[in-house]
């Protein structure tokens, strides 16, 4: 338990600076567009959904820091095997279908716009090959 204590602590401040980190970026790319050094629209709904979901988890952390019994129960849910297992199908699955479905957007792009078809080829090459190298990771650790 004092484990999970101690990461939920770290991730709190991790999740703190990925928040500062957000704002200073956006701060200076609005500074940036307002210099006219940067053309386009910034996307306040980026960082701002980013910042609210970080909140969202720091207070989902706070509380189980404060609560034994909520700390028991992302401890229980964060070690039950069946729960992890289950990630791990979904996890995969879901890869599998990322790139099934970036192979047909690929397929139809290359009749409308190659320039599409290209970065999405490049877009799937890279997937593939984190996909390999994670699993490759994954088998040798296990």
């Amino acid at each position: 338990m004092e484990g999970l204590r101690s990461k939920l602590k770290t991730n709190i401040m991790l999740c703190r600076l990925l928040i500062v980190v957000l704002i200073i970026t956006f701060i200076v790319l609005k500074i940036l567009e307002y210099r006219k050094v940067l053309h386009g629209d910034t996307n306040i709904g980026f960082f701002s959904t980013g910042i609210i979901v970080l909140v969202m988890n720091i207070l989902r952390m706070k509380k189980a820091l404060r609560d034994e019994k909520s700390l028991k129960e992302l401890y229980i849910r964060n070690t039950d095997e069946r729960v992890i297992s289950i990630q791990l199908r979904a996890a995969n699955s879901t890869s599998l279908l990322t790139i099934f479905l970036l192979c047909i957007a690929m397929m139809v792009s290359s009749y409308i716009n190659d320039t599409v078809a290209y970065t999405l080829a490049a877009a799937l090459g890279i997937y593939i090959l984190i996909y390999l190298s994670s699993l490759a990771y994954f088998n040798k650790k296990m």
